[in-house]
């Protein structure tokens, strides 16, 4: 019996048809040695797609707390500001895609979801396929074969598809006054990170009961404001590092610590490993804590 089954095109369009996604790069870690926390960051010139193969993280995408786990998909759009704290473990395996040129009717550069979805979502009934992709991806990427390039393109349009697929089927969340709250107070202190901040500063530029503020952006974010405050001063820091050839006093006078003591105590707290030495990693891959 031959079945026949038309490929009918619905008028909802996915990507824009006049400039394709490329593949920037795609990134295994895998194993508890990899599980190095890259505190508060964003990228400006490219999305960020990511895949909980195994293990799981606490993560803040544009303010908001998550919990992920195996089979969770996260979008870091251009300009969001998140935080990535992969839990060590064995048998953790994530997989991230950086992608450039990704353009959606109505939104911007390099930009999948409105500021009003969530940034995480389970693949559900797409696991498979979605891991295969992954690994499709990563096979032709280390191949370095004639055309692994333009099929590992081919491979992340139809990735980036079945991800807008899942957040258009998935309603935006209604924003509340306590989540429009909360990005009000992540925007001031994104806003003000380098200076000293107590929350009466906070709460009086907000016009609000101090109790009250500390409590709702605990719960929209996973923080107080003073941790947020913190791991963005060392988020920023790990930029700095990474990016610029600057030494560890001038990064630590650069994000708003007087004392590079203190600040070294802090990022080492934080991110597992001192600064010089977060930095040799990135460079030469090779660490020992």
């Amino acid at each position: 019996m031959i079945t026949f089954c038309l490929n009918e095109h619905s008028s909802a369009r996915g990507l824009d048809n006049s400039l394709r996604p490329r593949l920037a790069f795609i990134c295994r870690a895998e194993g508890k040695e990899e599980a190095i926390p890259r505190v508060m960051h964003k990228h400006d010139d490219r999305f960020e797609v990511m895949f909980i193969r195994s293990g799981s993280g606490i993560y803040n995408i544009d303010g908001r707390g998550y919990n992920v786990k195996q089979g969770d998909i996260l979008l870091f759009n251009a300009n969001v500001l998140h935080d990535e704290s992969p839990v060590p473990s064995e048998d953790l395996l994530i997989f991230s895609c950086g992608v450039v040129q990704l353009k959606v009717d109505g939104l911007p550069m390099n930009v999948l979801t409105t500021r009003a979805q969530s940034a995480v979502m389970p693949c559900g009934e797409f696991y498979d396929e979605i891991r295969q992709l992954f690994d499709q991806i990563w096979s032709h990427v280390n191949s370095k074969r004639l055309y692994s390039a333009e099929i590992a393109d081919n491979f992340l349009g139809i990735l980036l598809l079945l991800c807008r697929n899942i957040w258009t089927e998935n309603k935006p969340q209604q924003e509340s006054t306590s989540i429009l709250l909360g990005q009000r107070v992540k925007d001031y202190i994104d806003d003000h990170y380098k200076e000293d901040i107590a929350l009466s500063k906070i709460t009086a530029a907000m016009n609000m009961n101090h109790f009250y503020l500390a409590h709702v952006f605990k719960a929209y974010s996973g923080y107080s404001p003073k941790h947020y405050q913190t791991r963005r001063r060392i988020g920023e820091a790990q930029n700095l590092l990474l990016s610029t050839n600057l030494g560890v006093t001038e990064v630590a006078n650069a994000v708003g610590y007087d004392n590079v003591n203190n600040f070294h105590r802090i990022f080492h707290n934080l991110v597992g490993i001192p600064p010089a030495r977060y930095k040799k990693f990135w460079i030469t891959g090779q660490i020992k804590k």
